[in-house]
């Protein structure tokens, strides 16, 4: 499989990667995310009290600002929402490959290219960045 891009997670930063680009009209790229939903952080911290320190204007994207939050500080159950919204509406949920932890990667200059290993049975290329 070679992707133009691989984004590695689908927490806050990864899912605004996956939305810039599609907002820009890349097409050819993937999500690998380890676990089974989307949410990083927020997905894996559900103890109580989990919440932002940050204010939720400034700690959503400039892109997709919310005018409803609850509270100024929001907590974890809201900002899950959150996430799980904007990949929903920006429909970048099925270019997320669940389930896919990314165990090394190795750089291969002549091709300026990434081949980015995960579960045994499967391997991926994408371009570098440059």
């Amino acid at each position: 499989m070679t992707d133009h891009v691989a984004v590695i997670g689908a927490g806050f930063a990864g899912l605004c990667m996956a939305i810039r680009l599609t907002r820009a009209g890349v097409t050819s790229f993937t999500v690998y995310e380890k676990a089974e939903e989307l949410g990083g952080v927020w997905r894996d911290n559900t103890y109580p009290g989990a919440g932002c320190d940050v204010p939720s204007h400034l700690y959503s994207y400039s892109f997709a600002p919310r005018e409803d939050w609850s509270r100024a500080y929001p907590l974890q159950p809201e900002l899950l929402r959150y996430l799980r919204d904007c990949a929903d509406a920006h429909g970048v949920r099925p270019r997320i490959r669940f389930g896919t932890e990314i165990v090394a990667a190795s750089y291969d200059e002549a091709k300026s290219a990434r081949a980015t290993a995960s579960p045994p049975s499967t391997a991926a290329r994408s371009r570098a960045a440059r």
